[in-house]
């Protein structure tokens, strides 16, 4: 009796796992898995990128396919142009006799800025350096008709899903002005930043958010100064989150100096929207109730404790 009952759960068993087989094609997913391997070449810049993965994590890459580059687990973001194209961008690999240059580029305008704990934590997996970046959007077109059509514009770096991708991987570097240098430089740490809230690598914390109260009437009516009594530092109401908020004070002290920030305000417009209005965000003209100072304080030094890192120490390099 016991060794029919034996070969049953046997026979069961195998029906199981038949069926388990039959319906694999049917399961979908998480994601697609890659692996990413340095060096590339056997260049001397190569022991560089070696070093910068064994010590942070992340792979710089001159060697990369569309995947590597454009996937997401919802959509690939590859712009294309013309009438029937797409929002996206648009990107060449760099040119591998100028890599070493443009590594040498970003160390000074990127990783030279900030303290090793905070590029272990928040560098992404890749970096994908580049040649050239087109940002791929629609633009209208008036003559000789209307119509929408999709264009590009360059730009020196870009963030999608797990990479950053940088610029002037190519015979440009070599002919950079000192207005060059800042234009790149500001945008790859803007980029770097709002790569971190893309990627949910840092965010707010409980303390920082009971700062302000988000569920005052009207919050997504308020003007720029209503929004900085409450100590928001964002002057778009409709775009009021303490997420939003978070990445605000950081894009400010990289971007900006602190002395821009706490002067007397030069430009002070009760409806400009754009950053122009962080001139003196940080002065008793504009910061009424001294909550976005506390605010930007909190920020500044929960990074400063935790990472060993002065975020607006980036910003101080700006030259305003």
């Amino acid at each position: 009796m016991k060794r029919n009952i034996y070969l049953y759960l046997i026979l069961l068993l195998q029906v199981v796992f038949v069926t388990a087989c039959y319906n694999e094609d049917d399961l979908t997913p998480s994601g697609i898995e890659s692996r990413y391997m340095v060096p590339q070449g056997n260049h001397d810049y190569d022991a560089t990128i070696v070093d910068f993965y064994e010590k942070y994590g992340s792979c710089l890459l001159y060697k990369f396919t569309d995947k590597d580059t454009y996937w997401t687990p919802s959509e690939w973001m590859n712009g294309a142009l013309g009438e029937e194209g797409k929002d996206g961008y648009i990107v060449s690999p760099a040119d591998e006799a100028y890599v070493g240059e443009q590594l040498e580029l970003l160390q000074d305008t990127w990783f030279s800025s900030y303290s090793d704990e905070f590029l272990s934590a928040f560098l992404p997996v890749k970096i994908m350096l580049c040649s050239s970046i087109d940002s791929v959007c629609m633009t209208w077109v008036f003559e000789p008709e209307f119509m929408t059509i999709y264009t590009s514009k360059k730009v020196g770096a870009w963030y999608n899903y797990d990479n950053i991708c940088v610029s002037y991987g190519s015979e440009e570097v070599t002919q950079m002005t000192e207005a060059d240098v800042a234009a790149f430089r500001s945008k790859v740490n803007r980029i770097f930043i709002e790569s971190m809230k893309g990627r949910e690598v840092t965010v707010p914390t409980k303390e920082f958010e009971e700062m302000t109260d988000y569920n005052v009437d009207n919050i997504g009516y308020m003007s720029p100064p209503e929004l900085w009594a409450l100590g928001v530092p964002i002057a778009r109401s409709y775009n009021v989150s303490v997420e939003n908020d978070w990445e605000a004070f950081m894009l400010m002290m990289v971007n900006y100096p602190e002395s821009f920030l706490t002067r007397e305000p030069v430009f002070n417009s009760e409806w400009d929207t754009t950053e122009a209005n962080w001139d003196g965000i940080l002065n008793p003209v504009k910061d009424v109730n001294g909550l976005l100072k506390a605010r930007y304080d909190y920020v500044r030094n929960y990074f400063i404790e935790n990472y060993n890192m002065d975020l607006q120490s980036v910003g101080n390099k700006v030259k305003i």
